[in-house]
């Protein structure tokens, strides 16, 4: 049972969904799907968010028959202790190579465009460590930490990009629905990839009081995100069209830099959106850190996660420099959110519930 001290607000679920979603893929995130859809992208990530939302309300209502209660605490009920304590283990495993991955792409980001001559093993240790600091807080901590960068991230993420209107193309958004179908089911990887984390409301509805609330409130943090997805494709694809963005690696960097102000005093916007993404992937790697700590203590039986976060660097360190290149990187998430995290997501919960609702195990929260 989870801490009558521990708790988050339902705003704090928005900002935690938010800035978990929003993490390392939003750069590449217009390649990604003109790879796969190509003028189909925006109803790819619109049906991507509404699959979202279903899975969503699915996570919800499954916590809601434990209320102050996180997966960890309550899989045992559902499923017994051997099956949970392995399921559990999984989700350690998981969490741990995902920090890693977002740990290495933001190392490579920082090493090639601000710390050129920083070794990337001092920069990727020095992101670990900063993510354990704030993940000692506690969830109290990260609710509030996300509620503070939530703001200092979009408002100045959409002001940079809105100015490239004036050079959009937008006839480059066309035809829109040719070949949707043979491309659906291509680009539905990609989608659960754009909007793997918000697994993660397995570990934080538990903190609310009234877990109902996270339907609202989760739901509107999906719908930003679908929103901002949508925003970042179009003003891509309308700049640049949809076979360049192909070949490009991070397309809304690329953006940025074309994005031209006169009279502007800052000269370079392309750094000014880095710094942002560094924020946003920093908020994505506390939040998978916290639910990483949190399993770990219940796995192992403790009623503290914070003497977790400083045992995990070394195997998150060790996740991170297993690939021995930029081209294996790229290639973690088919493998990681695509294969397993889409297992995690979408399989696992709706399992547990019909499971827990066969058994009649847990209730419904007032």
């Amino acid at each position: 049972m989870i801490k009558d001290n521990d708790i988050i607000s339902p705003f704090q679920i928005t900002a935690i969904t938010i800035m978990t979603l929003v993490g390392v893929g939003i750069f590449s995130l217009p390649r990604s799907l003109a790879d796969v859809a190509g003028t189909n992208s925006i109803i790819m990530i619109l049906i991507g968010g509404i699959i979202s939302l279903l899975a969503m309300s699915v996570i919800v209502t499954l916590n809601c028959r434990f209320p102050r209660k996180a997966l960890p605490d309550y899989s045992g009920e559902i499923m017994g202790k051997i099956p949970a304590k392995i399921l559990i283990f999984i989700y350690i495993i998981y969490f741990t190579v995902f920090i890693g991955y977002e740990t290495r792409v933001m190392g490579e980001a920082v090493k090639l465009f601000l710390l050129s001559n920083t070794p990337l093993e001092v920069t990727m240790l020095s992101i670990i460590l900063a993510c354990t600091y704030a993940v000692r807080g506690g969830v109290e901590c990260i609710g509030r930490a996300m509620e503070v960068f939530f703001p200092f991230l979009f408002i100045p993420m959409i002001l940079i990009m809105l100015p490239g209107i004036t050079d959009a193309d937008f006839s480059n958004l066309l035809p829109v629905f040719y070949g949707l179908p043979s491309k659906f089911f291509k680009a539905l990887p990609t989608m659960a990839l754009s909007f793997s984390g918000y697994e993660l409301l397995l570990f934080y509805v538990g903190f609310m009081k009234k877990p109902k609330k996270a339907y609202t409130y989760a739901a509107v943090g999906i719908i930003i995100v679908t929103i901002f997805y949508v925003i970042i494709t179009v003003l891509c694809f309308s700049m640049f069209s949809v076979k360049v963005v192909k070949g490009m690696i991070w397309p809304l960097l690329s953006y940025v830099r074309s994005v031209n102000l006169p009279g502007l005093f800052i000269e370079r916007l392309d750094g000014v959106m880095l710094g942002i993404w560094v924020f946003a992937v920093y908020t994505t790697m506390v939040s998978l850190y916290f639910a990483l700590t949190y399993s770990l203590s219940r796995l192992l039986g403790t009623k503290e996660q914070k003497q977790y976060a400083l045992i995990m660097v070394p195997f998150i360190y060790l996740a991170s420099v297993i690939p021995q290149n930029f081209a294996q990187v790229d290639k973690m998430p088919v493998y990681l959110i695509e294969y397993t995290g889409s297992i995690l997501l979408y399989v696992v919960p709706p399992l547990l519930l019909f499971i827990a609702w066969i058994r009649k195990k847990g209730g419904t929260n007032k």
